[in-house]
């Protein structure tokens, strides 16, 4: 990306990431405390994440100011532009993985145990964009191997953070 094109592109990052901050600290602050069962309030599940989510939108914040500053409110869009940013492989990719995450939210979390659904979506992940379907599967055992072990650790670990660290009953 040319250094011209850095303020716009800040300006619309910038609105993306406080949309999705403020929307992290809402969804945290509606997770359960567990105040009934006597666990310090410090310890809540909400806390870590309300958190984060607050940094993001301040950090959203920040850039949005400074891409103010920086002209990057003018975003100048025509048929050229929408045209370049459609056909571009990174915009592809982008929408593949949305495709791809919003299939694991609403098909397999919820109907199938959640650390399998996890190894689910990150075996497919890597596969994706990582194995060429041009090779033979045979020259490329490395990516599979890779994938299989990325897999079962980013599942069991992200499982057992969320239920024994936070306390968070998974579905499934």
């Amino acid at each position: 990306m040319k250094e011209s094109n850095m303020p716009r592109a800040d300006f619309i990052t910038s609105i993306f990431l406080m949309g999705f901050g403020i929307a992290v600290l809402v969804l945290s602050s509606q997770m359960p405390t567990y105040e009934a069962r006597g666990i310090n309030p410090y310890s809540a599940p909400g806390i870590v994440p309300g958190f984060l989510g607050a940094i993001i939108a301040l950090f959203g914040l920040i850039l949005f100011i400074r891409s103010i500053m920086r002209g990057g409110h003018r975003l100048g869009i025509g048929a050229a532009t929408v045209r370049t940013f459609f056909t571009a492989q990174q915009t592809g990719r982008l929408f593949l993985t949305l495709v791809i995450s919003v299939l694991y939210a609403l098909v397999l979390v919820g109907r199938i145990p959640y650390a399998i659904a996890t190894a689910v979506y990150c075996f497919v992940f890597v596969l994706i964009f990582e194995f060429s379907f041009r090779e033979p599967i045979v020259k490329q055992w490395k990516v599979l191997l890779f994938a299989l072990i990325l897999a079962v650790a980013t599942a069991a670990s992200v499982t057992a953070v969320f239920q024994y660290l936070f306390l968070v009953s998974l579905p499934g």
